[in-house]
């Protein structure tokens, strides 16, 4: 079941790494959390689904969100991990007014919900928070054009190894067992067919830098980071 706590200041402390917090001073951390809650979530949970209203933005204080879309296909594809200490959806709120994607809580994380029309008003009163939302913006727009560039001059092997290496470096991932997210949307997030994935996969355990069975399993992170360009932050795994 979703519950619902009272946000503190220290809460936000989480979060001041991430571009939209990390100009904010204890006067102004205590603003933003007398209109924020913290929630968990004991199982997935749908957060918001592409099309609506955008109520709300959001930052992870433990766990992961998932952010996804889906084509008229029917097939989903993964925009973005969200893990502890960085905030999701905020943009939202002052472009379209609607969610682009669909959010989603994976189990046992406990995330800040941030109210939009409290936040706006603290914007509009702040000139420090108004700007450090400008370099939330800029700073999503740089990683979305990195990434761009380095999927189109990357061969799927490589891409495969850089996400990998990703969800390891954001603790999504420990390097053994299960992946966090299926390998279907693994496929979708870094732009390569299933088929081509499987192949990436043989590829890296030729190369001795994973093993598939009887799990997957990273052998040697620092020889994956060599192996890719040490490119993990080009897939917007942060």
């Amino acid at each position: 079941m979703t519950r619902s706590f009272r946000c503190e200041a220290d809460d936000l402390r989480t979060l001041t790494q991430s571009p939209l917090f990390s100009e904010l001073d204890d006067a102004a951390l205590v603003q933003v959390a007398s209109i924020s809650r913290v929630m968990t979530y004991p199982e997935g949970t749908i957060l918001f689904s592409s099309g609506i209203p955008a109520e709300a933005f959001y930052g992870v204080l433990n766990g992961a969100a998932r952010l996804t879309t889906v084509a008229p296909s029917g097939a989903e594809t993964l925009i973005a991990i969200i893990e502890r200490g960085d905030t999701f959806a905020e943009a939202a709120l002052f472009g379209s007014g609607l969610y682009p994607v669909d959010g989603m809580a994976s189990a046992g994380s406990r995330l800040v919900r941030v109210d939009g029309v409290g936040f706006t008003r603290l914007i509009r009163e702040d000139k420090g928070l108004a700007r450090a939302m400008l370099s939330s913006l800029f700073r999503r727009q740089v990683d979305l054009v990195q990434e761009i560039r380095f999927l189109r001059a990357t061969p799927p092997v490589e891409r495969l190894a850089s996400y990998l290496l990703g969800l390891i470096r954001a603790n999504a991932w420990s390097g053994e067992g299960r992946l966090p997210v299926s390998k279907q949307l693994i496929a979708s997030r870094i732009g390569i067919e299933p088929e081509s994935l499987s192949r990436s996969l043989a590829r890296l355990q030729q190369l001795g830098l994973i093993t598939l069975a009887p799990n997957l399993k990273i052998l040697d992170t620092e020889a994956l980071a060599a192996f890719c360009g040490d490119a993990s932050s080009r897939l917007g795994l942060r």
